[in-house]
């Protein structure tokens, strides 16, 4: 019988970036200081492709190859460095993946686990970027209802 456990939970969001590493090793400290489990999401984009680039309203969603188990051939290599950090950081938690954007989908993710904490890295946008809601750290403390640690 596996023992569920009642601590709370502590969401970090990973891409591989140097700045995901950083919030990764800030999310271990945090982890550690709280007494919290850690879940890792890898947040993979789902590829959407014009028919005609002329319309791009149009989408050829085409053949769509099934999913492994494992996530998204793109990012396994992602998750698993994430799983060896997390093994070699020897913090308690776990290694997940989503496909969507990666702000709503670390908001949501933090939502469903009750999560008490998300900890992001942060990177300089561009003012045309921040424009068009490119920042995922702005979006992230916008929307989470719980504390957001967005690490330097």
């Amino acid at each position: 019988m596996t023992a569920v456990s009642t601590r709370g939970k502590l969401l970090v969001g990973y891409d591989g970036r140097v700045e995901s590493e950083v919030a990764l090793d800030r999310a271990f400290l945090e982890a550690g200081l709280r007494d919290l489990d850690v879940v890792i999401l890898v947040v993979a984009g789902i590829p959407v492709s014009t028919s005609d680039p002329y319309q791009p309203g149009m989408l050829d969603i085409g053949y769509i190859q099934p999913i492994p188990e494992g996530g998204p051939v793109e990012i396994q290599g992602i998750l698993a460095e994430a799983r060896r950090r997390l093994r070699e950081a020897g913090v308690n938690g776990t290694v997940e993946w989503s496909l969507g954007e990666p702000a709503s989908e670390i908001v949501r993710v933090a939502q469903e686990k009750e999560a008490t904490l998300i900890v992001v890295g942060t990177h300089h946008h561009s003012a045309l970027g921040r424009l068009f809601g490119n920042d995922v750290a702005a979006n992230i403390v916008r929307d989470a209802q719980c504390e957001v640690l967005v690490a330097h």
